[in-house]
């Protein structure tokens, strides 16, 4: 199966929803250890540059001049802001492009260089989400392991300053998944799910862990859960059809796809669901 595909599959949370729907207030929060602006601001910037430097050579595709110019002149409003407010719309504008040219590790260095700098639960989880799209879309699994190891960093960070965010742990769980030991992945999702059965992000995440693990069966169930609860999640449609297609119940795979298809307004969902379609008619 090509990776754009399986990608999409993986994915069942719009990581935006996370990024850019965080409480705007208090930026800086209460724990903030360094002013904003001035010398502190400058020596970390210089420091995310050569950071993100140096990641540029794993990428798949190189910027082009087009978003090299974009690129350049968003880094510069950044390092221009002077106010709270300022200076996050300069970062968000500027993680926007990199994630835009699939470069989610640059996105992902900006966001935890000025989380360092403003540790508030807002920035520090905008940090880990991006290391977590980072490791998503990593090319290789050494590179996915760093950025899981990072996400983990700032998730953490989080969690010791909003114990109970569910989201927060359903995601963390999953960059264990490719380590040494998977089980405290597996451990947290059933943390989660106790406290709150009906969680969709956990219970998504262990349909994942079972379609990784071959147990089709198990992963129709959690995805069959998540389509009772909201009718409309096409990802979760997606992995169904996926699974009963693997379960060669391929008449009820096609009625989920083609129902993606029809509803769908995501462009990414409706070319997985044509590509399943496809590989389903071929076999």
């Amino acid at each position: 199966m090509k990776k754009n595909l399986l990608i999409i599959l993986l994915v069942g949370l719009g990581f935006s929803a996370l990024l850019f729907q965080l409480p705007k207030g208090n930026v800086a929060g209460k724990t903030q250890t360094t002013p904003a602006g001035g010398a502190n601001r400058d020596a970390g910037s210089e420091k995310t540059e050569k950071v993100a430097e140096k990641e540029k050579e794993e990428h798949a595709a190189p910027l082009t001049p087009a978003q090299l110019k974009e690129i350049s002149g968003l880094k510069s409003a950044f390092a221009a802001a002077k106010t709270d407010a300022s200076q996050v719309k300069a970062l968000e504008n500027l993680m926007r492009a990199f994630m835009n040219a699939s470069h989610y590790d640059s996105a992902a260095v900006y966001a935890a260089n000025y989380a360092d700098q403003h540790p508030s639960l807002t920035n520090v989880l905008r940090a880990g989400q991006l290391y977590f799209e980072a490791q998503t879309y990593a090319l290789n699994a050494q590179k996915g392991g760093k950025m899981g190891e990072k996400a983990r960093l700032y998730f953490t960070k989080a969690l010791a300053i909003d114990p109970n965010n569910l989201l927060v742990k359903s995601n963390m769980a999953m960059t264990y998944v490719d380590t040494p030991t998977p089980m405290k992945g597996i451990t947290l999702l059933r943390e989660v799910i106790e406290q709150e059965p009906t969680f969709v992000p956990a219970l998504f995440n262990l349909g994942i862990l079972s379609i990784k693990s071959n147990q089709f069966g198990k992963g129709q169930e959690r995805f069959t859960q998540i389509l009772k609860l909201e009718p409309n999640n096409h990802k979760a449609a997606l992995n169904l059809g996926f699974c009963l297609a693997q379960l060669d119940k391929k008449e009820e795979a096609q009625k989920i796809l083609k129902r993606v298809l029809e509803l769908s307004k995501d462009a990414e969902e409706q070319k997985a669901a044509k590509e399943l379609l496809a590989e389903m008619q071929e076999h």
